[in-house]
Order: structure tokens, then sequence, then C-alpha cells
């Protein structure tokens, strides 16, 4: 249970700096696509770690109804 806790303490510190970097970015530099790059990245990290918590979580659910069948 630590080691959850762990994790999602760093994945958190990660979407915050990604988000500070963002407006820092966006605000002070003149670099385009270093923006969309930032953008991208704080649209696409939290989908991919919402879509990984969904996938173990089923295959979590059909390995219970795979052993409730045994």
């Amino acid at each position: 249970m630590k080691m959850k806790k762990f994790f999602a303490i760093i994945i958190l510190l990660l979407l915050i700096f990604s988000l500070i970097s963002t407006v820092f970015v966006a605000i002070f530099s003149d670099n385009i696509r270093l923006l969309f790059v930032f953008l991208f990245i704080d649209i696409v990290m939290p989908v991919i770690i919402y879509a990984y918590l969904v996938i173990t979580k089923q295959i979590r659910n059909l390995d219970k109804k795979e052993d409730d069948k045994e």
C-alpha cells in the first residue's frame, strides 16, 4: 500500500510540474513548438494514466471471475 501512495505522489508532482511548466512557457517563451509539446503532455499523460487504471481494474475483475468459476 505504501508503494501505491509513493507512486501516486510522484505522478501528482509530475502533473503539477508539467502544468506549471506549460504556464511558464506560455508566458515567457516565444517557442510555439515547446508550448505545444507541454500542452500535448498535459492532455495525454492523464489520459494514459486513466486508461492504465481502467485496464488493470478490468484485468483484475476477469481474474476474479475465473477464480470463482474454478
